[in-house]
């Protein structure tokens, strides 16, 4: 979890560890999530992240989300995360690329389920094979 606040002076860059994914948010906005999201309660961690892209002053946003794994209560986190982004005018250009292990449609369905919510931004959908 954070434990300190974060502020649009700082950059963001956590580790990942076991429960939780690393994250790398650039003030230019260049952004990337990555790992597992295990705990039940995902509140204290994606609060401080959705305060930061609130206040984000950057016209175009480059965000890489590579989840390997999310409860529901993550996945309802991250669209948070998403929503503020899409609803941040100083954001004129937002893209997405959501990456997906290749056999695992339920992840793929999610990310489109959001996207079809979340007009401005572009989504694109990446395969591999893990």
């Amino acid at each position: 979890m954070i434990n300190r606040e974060t502020s649009l002076q700082e950059e963001i860059y956590l580790d990942g560890t076991n429960l939780l994914p690393s994250v790398t948010f650039l003030r230019e906005g260049s952004m990337r999530i990555e790992g597992r999201i295990i705990p039940d309660n995902v509140i204290p961690f994606f609060n401080p992240l959705i305060d930061w892209v609130k206040n984000l002053k950057s016209s175009k946003v480059i965000f890489d989300i590579d989840i390997e794994y999310m409860n529901s209560n993550a996945s309802a986190q991250l669209f948070q995360l998403l929503k503020t982004l899409n609803e941040n005018q100083s954001v004129s250009s937002i893209i997405v690329f959501w990456h997906y292990e290749e056999e695992d449609q339920v992840y793929l369905e999610t990310g489109k389920l959001m996207a079809e919510q979340l007009k401005r931004i572009r989504f694109f959908f990446k395969s591999y094979v893990k």
